[in-house]
């Protein structure tokens, strides 16, 4: 910032047009005559009206007044009038494109200067409003704003992101979105509200996220083979849950029926905490899940879990054995959530948010949070962010038309 001295820098550099000014004036040998006294005063009040040019509401009306200071001065000139107030006018016109020029990068500084919504596409309850609360305190602190959580659930996550994509692109409303919102809704749905490569800024990702597959205790299984070999001889009977159509426990349950020849009906919910509420009373009977949303209740005996839906054991819970190695090789459900924005987002907006949440994810505290919760701290930068986005739409978009996903 140049602070209280602005104005006197900004007058010593205007003598260079001065100068060109009073050639101009010689060469065509005579005054010139213009209303550059108005010039001046217009200019004068401008700088007493906004001293301190705030950004926001004065830079759509310091352009227009330039813009018009400029053209009156044209015309003053091939009008004539007295060559030093020619002059001066076009010191003024100067000055002010040297203050405005301060004005805008004095906004770039100051974001944010209000509190900042971050949406949730999904209820209270799931794992992407679980690492919200996590992070929503030292974030608030390491950006000197208050970050407000607005759970905007609905359509696998679209609702939400859909009003990002659709708000001004100032910083102001991010959205928190996941594996669904972001590209597996892409290869399920035939038309979406908004693009994920076009409509949206990528700013970090944040966390991966661990599943687990669970079953109400009803079923009478133990382990992944028991729990196949059941399905297999109740075709129709069982039913699993889904925090909606599009959500990895959608893609990942239809993965894992495509690869085990079993009929199990599926069941969409508006978000991962009613789901669950579901499978704790036996209205359906099996979920693939993340870990924050269901090992509490596999601890407390209200369910079980017979094997993680990762490619590696679970650090938390390292005798639980994968799904790849309980007979289906290869097989991986990892979820993964992250920042984004609305498109056109500043890069110097794009770069304070980046570093922040990198910052705060990187906290001993924060982190083990995050980890007991089944939360995996990825971070990066934007750039990563996005080459992985449009990779896992290519990914997940195949893997639903290989095993015949729909929505339901």
């Amino acid at each position: 910032m140049l602070g209280p001295h602005l104005w006197k820098v900004a007058e010593h550099l205007a003598p260079a047009p001065r100068a060109v000014a009073r050639r101009d004036a010689q060469e065509h040998g005579g005054a010139i005559r213009h209303r550059a006294e108005g010039v001046r005063h217009r200019f004068h009040d401008r700088r007493a009206e906004y001293p301190a040019f705030d950004f926001l509401d004065t830079c759509r009306h310091v352009n227009f007044r330039f813009g018009k200071e400029l053209v009156s001065l044209g015309r003053a000139i091939t009008e004539g009038d007295t060559h030093e107030e020619a002059v001066a006018g076009m010191d003024r016109v100067v000055i002010g494109l040297i203050l405005l020029g301060a004005a805008v990068q004095a906004f770039g500084q100051a974001y944010p200067a209000r509190p900042i919504r971050l949406v949730v596409p999904f209820p209270p309850g799931g794992a992407v409003d679980f690492y919200a609360r996590v992070v929503q305190q030292p974030l608030s602190e390491a950006l000197g704003q208050q970050l407000v959580i607005d759970n905007k659930a609905g359509a696998s996550g679209m609702v939400g992101a859909e009003i990002v994509a659709k708000s001004p692109p100032d910083g102001y409303t991010l959205l928190l979105g996941n594996i669904a919102s972001l590209a597996i809704n892409v290869g399920l749905y035939p038309k979406m509200p908004y693009d994920p490569l076009k409509d949206l800024t990528p700013i970090v990702r944040t966390v991966d996220v661990n599943y687990v597959l669970v079953v109400h205790p009803s079923v009478p299984a133990n382990s992944v083979p028991e729990l196949v070999a059941y399905a297999r001889a109740n075709p129709g009977k069982l039913s699993y849950g889904s925090a909606g159509s599009g959500s990895l426990p959608h893609l990942g349950t239809e993965l894992f029926k495509a690869r085990t020849g079993t009929d199990i009906v599926h069941v969409p919910y508006k978000g991962g905490g009613p789901m669950v509420t579901d499978l704790l009373g036996g209205n359906v009977q099996m979920v693939i899940g993340d870990q924050a949303n269901l090992m509490p209740h596999v601890q407390s005996g209200k369910l079980r879990a017979l094997a993680v839906a990762t490619s590696k054991r679970s650090p938390n819970f390292p005798n639980l054995p994968t799904i790849a190695e309980s007979g289906l090789p290869g097989y991986d459900s990892t979820a993964w959530q992250g920042l984004a924005g609305p498109a056109g987002l500043p890069p110097d907006v794009v770069k304070r948010l980046n570093e922040a949440f990198n910052a705060v994810m990187a906290m001993p505290a924060v982190r083990e949070k995050l980890t007991g919760g089944g939360l995996e701290v990825v971070g990066g930068p934007p750039e990563q962010f996005a080459r992985f986005i449009a990779a896992e739409i290519t990914k997940w978009t195949k893997i639903a038309k290989d095993v015949g996903a729909k929505v339901d």
